[in-house]
């Protein structure tokens, strides 16, 4: 299964706009949805030690030390939110992906 956080966190500030791309597409449609994702199936928790490993760039150890919890259980929690995430963002990758296949044969 593809690991849409480690894709989407990673690639995010290298891709450029150059027209029309399936790819690009697809990402930009999924960037859409992982807000919602993370407010809404995320434990307020996940959602931190999430945001502060991929948005802040922070170490596991400095999240624990900030939140006064243990390495493992700030691993644990960016874990499950990982988890939690990539399987609502797989639902929509599937159906964005048919939404562009139908489209494209359209046309």
């Amino acid at each position: 299964m593809i690991d849409f956080v480690e894709e989407y966190m990673s690639d995010k500030n290298t891709r450029e706009d150059d027209g029309f791309d399936e790819q690009r597409i697809l990402i930009s449609s999924l960037s859409k949805a992982l807000p919602l994702i993370i407010k809404n199936e995320l434990t307020p928790r996940q959602s931190m030690c999430l945001r502060m490993f991929y948005v802040f760039g922070k170490s596991q150890v400095e999240i624990a030390r900030e939140l006064k919890l243990s390495q493992p259980t700030v691993s644990r929690h960016i874990k499950a939110a990982k988890d939690i995430v990539n399987k609502y963002l797989s639902y929509s990758f599937y159906a964005v992906k048919q939404a562009n296949e139908q489209w494209l044969r359209m046309e």
